[in-house]
């Protein structure tokens, strides 16, 4: 994770902090902006499309302005979203902010377009859009949001929430669910090739060309097959390597961690009491190696 405290900040503007990640493609960013009255400023990435949604607001509400000087025309609204348009200078505006916390994505669309294939419409981005919202963005933000800074371990993961966010933004409308399943060899190809990669971090963008799918799609059809999204499941057989070396070795955690892929002991810890109720440690004595 790049952390960023901006220098030659606007009048009544404290502090800005921006912490940036790159998944599938887009910088995924955290703003917390710190201020002391009257706030209207440029906002970053002027000659790229960004996506950003209210996460927090102390003291007024926030808008995004398509001019300095013109007030936002739709109505104000809990975890506000845009879409702004690529070359489109826009403003940040708060009558009396104290805090304001925000995400901003920012889509390079031929990369993404590329990725993604036909489940990705670049014209949709082509207009903003001011204060919409959607519950399931919303939702799915948050996750990114939430993403420990852990390496590569959470590659999959982050690439199946950006693509998710563009394909609601698309607006591709659902196909029947049973249409979405994989064929069960196409299941077993994919299952297999993420056990021989195991422990390596796998792309969302490598599975999906396995059988020729956009990402969108694999990550649909994948999840209508199996009950859990990719991630999920590779997550699942790390915690099976993990209780294998747990069973047949008193190695300390930190060299089972590095040996099934998690960034560090506390990652495992993590991981492995959330999908079986007891710390490694705890599991060990019950099962383990004696």
């Amino acid at each position: 994770m790049t952390t960023i405290f901006e220098n030659d900040l606007p009048e009544n503007v404290l502090s800005i902090e921006r912490r940036s990640r790159i998944w599938n493609g887009a910088i995924v960013e955290d703003i917390h902006e710190h201020a002391a009255g009257r706030v209207l400023h440029p906002m970053p990435h002027a000659n790229e499309t960004r996506f950003t949604v209210s996460l927090a607001e102390v003291g007024s509400t926030t808008e995004c302005r398509l001019k300095p000087d013109k007030a936002n025309p739709v109505e104000h609204s809990t975890n506000h979203m845009a879409v702004i348009s690529r070359g489109l200078p826009w403003w940040g505006y708060s009558s009396q902010l104290h805090y304001a916390r925000y995400a901003m994505i920012v889509f390079d669309l031929p990369i993404l377009e590329a990725r993604l294939q036909g489940d990705f419409r670049p014209a949709i981005f082509e207009q903003p859009r001011l204060r919409f919202n959607d519950p399931r963005i919303l939702s799915l933000v948050k996750m990114l949001l939430d993403i420990p800074d852990a390496g590569g371990s959470y590659s999959l993961l982050g690439d199946s929430l950006v693509a998710g966010v563009l394909a609601l933004l698309s607006a591709i409308p659902l196909t029947e669910r049973q249409s979405m399943k994989l064929a069960p060899w196409q299941v077993r190809r994919v299952k297999d090739y993420m056990l021989s990669r195991l422990p390596q971090s796998i792309e969302l963008a490598e599975l999906a060309a396995l059988l020729g799918q956009s990402q969108w799609h694999f990550c649909r059809a994948f999840k209508a097959s199996t009950g859990i999204s990719p991630y999920q499941w590779q997550l699942e057989e790390k915690i099976k390597m993990a209780q294998e070396h747990l069973l047949k070795s008193d190695a300390p955690l930190d060299l089972i961690a590095e040996a099934t892929g998690f960034s560090d002991a506390m990652h495992l810890i993590r991981a492995f009491k959330k999908r079986t109720g007891q710390t490694p440690a705890a599991w060990r004595r019950e099962n383990g190696f004696r």
